[in-house]
């Protein structure tokens, strides 16, 4: 008999809300987290695009030491925040071990974060203190926490980073201030947002990080499905986090040079509009969830969200930036996945670019024909700007709660592009079978299809 999977646990962390509560209700009221860029960001540089999101503010200081908080860099801290919430929100218990925590039943659970890059706010600092020949002592407290993070809720490393701040007004330049951090190293793995999960959880299975750029989470959760699948495990972590912090709006700046970010006055991206002039930045989210074999979850009286029934990527072997213009890659993707299924939603990627966005509706035509005959279509990103490697892994996480409550988001858009089934407003209809869809720079491309789980199936 062939395995199945589902949904049992979603862990969200995003500007609009921490927790599938909170998040689930900012989703679905269209609510937006819109701030203006800081002064400090154009002090050598002028932005086109004049909006971002902010990362998510929390402290994880009810789970673990500062001292432990402080040696992490932010993709880190949101990892672990993200499968806390997953794991609470898939029932399981969260308890204190000798070391750190432990998850009863889970001892050898495996682990998979998809990441699209390595956050720079301690490599900025540690090479401009590396270059001014400034060093931290040894015997200097605060290096044995691993200050100098960029995280604001830790008390270890915020002293080291508002010092770094404030004696160096130019970015260029390094300060007298700047301080270089004894772990640097740990601290940009890119393996670490796996890792602290394993360490802090205890969780003893395979456990890695993957990158598709802005497919990341959304490939992440695809091996998951397929490592279940597979007789592998019975329960797989799975997911995506993003951490694009820069004090001085360094990283924003390498998105803006490239003509990605929107242009509008507003800051709103606007995805399938005939307004859109690129996608909106989001500094810092992500989740993680809570996959199962059936029979697992059902065994232990486990809520369900969805059943996943397929995943599938491929490449456009085109470009390091662009979408391959005839969207043949991803057509074939489509027509492998949807063969002979009815889909009623359609999470689309969507980032509100002219291209992508103009690419995209083409396949979907192609797919599925005229607006009369498409499933609902909408854009998250459209509420909670684009977090790279984190958008694909919240995307599904919106796809499955879309169909456990027979309600889907509104897009937030004016002028829709012609022939796409956009609703504008958050509307309640039944899904059976949805997907959520992820492209990257690369040209990774992945598709996720979801089913409605019925008990008595």
């Amino acid at each position: 008999m062939k395995r199945r999977v589902v949904i049992t646990g979603i862990g969200p962390a995003t500007a609009i809300g921490i927790g599938k509560k909170d998040f689930s209700a900012g989703i679905y009221d269209l609510k937006t987290c819109i701030s203006e860029i800081p002064k400090c960001y154009e002090l050598n540089y002028t932005f086109k695009s004049r909006y971002f999101v902010p990362k998510p503010e929390f402290v994880l200081t009810d789970l673990i030491h500062k001292s432990v908080e402080g040696m992490m860099e932010e993709s880190s801290r949101l990892s672990v925040l993200c499968a806390k919430l997953a794991l609470e929100d898939a029932g399981y218990q969260i308890s204190k071990a000798e070391k750190h925590m432990q998850v009863k039943g889970l001892e050898n659970c495996p682990i998979i974060i998809g990441t699209g890059m390595s956050s720079l706010q301690t490599a900025l600092e540690s090479y401009s203190a590396h270059m001014v020949g400034v060093d931290m002592s040894e015997s200097d407290s605060e290096s044995r926490t691993g200050s100098g993070s960029g995280s604001s809720s830790s008390s270890s490393s915020s002293s080291s980073s508002s010092s770094s701040s404030n004696s160096n007004p130019n970015p260029g330049t390094a300060g007298s201030g700047t301080r270089f951090n004894r772990m640097v190293i740990p601290m940009l793995m890119t393996n670490s947002p796996a890792a602290w999960i394993s360490i802090l959880f205890g969780l003893k299975g395979f456990n890695y990080t993957l990158n598709a750029a802005c497919a990341s989470g959304t490939f992440a959760l695809g091996e998951g499905y397929r490592t279940i699948l597979s007789g592998r495990s019975d329960v797989i972590l799975a997911g995506g986090v993003e951490a694009l912090v820069e004090k001085n709006g360094a990283i924003m700046r390498g998105f803006d040079m490239l003509s990605t970010l929107t242009r509008a006055k507003d800051g709103r991206p606007q995805p399938f509009s005939q307004l859109r002039s690129g996608f909106l930045f989001n500094e810092g989210a992500g989740c993680v969830l809570v996959l199962e074999e059936l029979e697992r979850a059902r065994n232990r009286g486990a809520d369900i969200y969805a059943e996943v029934v397929d995943y599938e990527a491929c490449s456009d072997a085109y470009s390091i930036v662009q979408m391959e213009p005839s969207g043949d890659s991803i057509t074939g993707l489509f027509q492998q996945v949807t063969q002979g299924i009815k889909i009623d939603y359609l999470n689309a990627h969507g980032t509100g670019t002219l291209a992508n966005d103009d690419i995209e509706a083409q396949v979907i035509q192609r797919i599925f024909g005229t607006k009369s005959t498409q499933p609902y279509i909408n854009s998250t990103k459209g509420i909670l700007g684009h977090s790279i490697g984190a958008s694909g892994a919240l995307e599904v996480a919106v796809t499955a709660l879309s169909i456990k409550e027979s309600r889907l988001h509104g897009n937030r858009t004016s002028e829709p592009m012609d022939n796409l089934n956009l609703p504008l407003e958050t509307i309640e209809t039944p899904i059976d079978y949805a997907l959520s869809a992820s492209y990257g720079f690369g040209g990774h491309n992945a598709l996720i299809l979801l089913k409605r789980y019925e008990e008595n199936e």
